[in-house]
């Protein structure tokens, strides 16, 4: 019998089992039960040892399983041990790029590939087990950071990432969803406890970070999960706390997307922020035991936004009537067709130009 945890339904006359895999102990819920047929959806996010019971409970004769997948490393434990072996195992597999899928349009794969670079690029456009080496946003260049004074945002919204310690960060983002750029970060708060000499109480950083935020709209600061202590005491002083959501790759690959299409720009002023983003590495180490990992190095502020723009934008996309626009569509909507005035805003000159 399956576990109560597997949603249940009928078809064809035969039953058809449901179960996400949130855990290696997800395995427990379909030990002893004997299957037909499945079907897995990113079959790289489940643990290793829930997949080795699937296929031992396939034991219908004919029996088969379907696996999707988007690549990750090539040391990943399904490359190495399913594809790399498929021969030997009687596995058939087959690489799909973005354009052999019919439903989607020119102007949505032009875009998508425009949105991805580096890993990404290798792994999500062309298909590729690519290994996670080098800058982790190795598209930041001089067009993500501004300069001049952006148009008034919607609202704002806060990442803060919490350390003892280890330094407490926080970013300050203005959100404007039907404009570009889209997220403009303002402003930085960084406290580094060995340079200061002493680490800060969580009511000095709860009232260093409500003066932060001062007199602007935000909406949500979205902290560390870990730091139910600081949480509390900026709940104390009535500001909108939240828990970041912390998935550390989608959240990457979120802020890396927005990074590559220029939807995210950061003042100068930041320059605590802008130094983390140019050196933000994958860690080689993890990169050969094939897990995907930041190299746990000076990242407070790259998690602060991390935590800022995945949380509030979870599905990577800002949804809204521009959202079908390629970067160079939006840039003509935003300062015309003519490719000088943009040039000239770009260099700021005259209004609302970033560099």
């Amino acid at each position: 019998m399956p576990s109560p945890k597997c949603m249940q339904t009928q078809l064809y006359g035969r039953d058809v089992y449901f179960k996400g895999v949130h855990d290696s102990g997800a395995y427990k819920d379909i030990q002893g039960m004997t299957l037909a047929l499945a079907f897995c959806d990113e079959v790289v996010n489940m643990p290793q040892n829930v997949w080795n019971m699937l296929i031992g409970r396939l034991r219908k004769p004919g029996a088969q399983l379907f696996a999707t997948c988007n690549p990750e490393g090539p040391a990943h434990w399904f490359k190495k041990e399913i594809i790399d072996q498929a021969q030997e195992k009687g596995v058939k597999y087959w690489t799909f790029l973005m354009e052999d899928n019919p439903t989607l349009t020119v102007e949505y794969v032009e875009r998508m590939k425009k949105m991805y670079t580096g890993m990404w690029y290798k792994r999500y456009i062309l298909g590729e087990w690519a290994v996670a080496h080098g800058l982790i946003y190795d598209s930041f260049d001089k067009e993500n950071i501004y300069e001049n004074d952006q148009d008034t945002p919607n609202y704002y919204v806060v990442g803060v990432d919490y350390g003892t310690s280890n330094a407490t960060a926080a970013v300050l983002c203005g959100i404007r969803p039907t404009r570009w750029p889209q997220i403009t970060v303002e402003r930085e708060y960084y406290y580094d406890s060995v340079k200061g000499g002493r680490q800060k109480t969580d009511d000095e950083l709860a009232r260093d970070i409500k003066d932060f935020v001062s007199y602007h709209n935000v909406s949500a600061i979205y902290v560390d999960p870990s730091a139910a202590s600081l949480k509390l005491e900026l709940q104390r002083r009535n500001l909108p706390v939240l828990s970041a959501k912390n998935d550390v790759l989608p959240g990457i690959k979120t802020v890396s997307k927005f990074i590559a299409g220029k939807n995210i720009v950061i003042h100068r002023s930041c320059k605590t922020l802008i130094e983390v983003l140019q050196s933000y590495c994958w860690d080689p180490a993890a990169a050969d035991r094939g897990e995907d990992r930041p190299l746990k190095k000076f990242e407070h502020c790259a998690d602060a936004l991390r935590y800022a723009i995945f949380s509030a934008f979870p599905s990577g996309e800002f949804n809204h009537p521009d959202e079908l626009l390629t970067i160079d569509q939006i840039r003509r909507n935003v300062y015309g067709s003519n490719d000088d005035t943009y040039v000239s805003n770009m260099l700021g000159i005259g209004q609302g130009g970033y560099f």
